[in-house]
């Protein structure tokens, strides 16, 4: 199916950037229905994911890597927080800066949302094999690459 532009010829690259939009958004929604019965809303769960990935950060590094403001990071921080599955600990090199990381009860949501990733990835992905899989993450590097260069005159 065509993305026919306002001319009525079809653009392949806007066709390929609306498509990306719409399968990103059907990834998350995906995820989301699968991940309600464990609690926790999609915001909670991206954050969860980055202090996993990155234990120790700080709320500012949380919010650069959600791209939401200090002030949400800190929001969302404190529900964790309150909810047993983060800790907050003194910077080892500055006192002021507050470290995040897991509890163990946030490390076992961990677990159970990576399950629920690979479950997810495993019904998106299908009829793809693992050549297809590689030419596919080839183009989203190069795609990704061209997005984060400086552009080109």
């Amino acid at each position: 199916m065509s993305i026919i532009s306002a001319e009525g010829v079809g653009d392949t690259r806007r066709d390929a950037s609306i498509k990306l939009t719409i399968i990103a958004r059907q990834l998350r929604a995906r995820f989301d229905e699968m991940a309600v019965d464990i609690g926790v809303t999609r915001s909670q769960w991206r954050a969860i994911a980055v202090i996993s990935r990155f234990p120790g950060a700080s709320q500012r590094a949380i919010a650069e890597h959600l791209e939401i403001t200090e002030v949400s990071a800190g929001r969302l921080v404190e529900r964790l927080a309150a909810d047993g599955l983060v800790e907050r600990r003194k910077h080892g090199a500055d006192k002021r800066t507050l470290a995040i990381f897991l509890t163990a009860k946030g490390a076992k949501l961990t677990d159970s949302l990576d399950e629920l990733a690979k479950r997810a990835e495993t019904i998106a992905w299908q009829g793809f094999d693992e050549e297809a899989m590689v030419q596919l993450n080839g183009y989203l590097d190069r795609l990704r690459d061209n997005l984060v260069r400086p552009e080109e005159d």
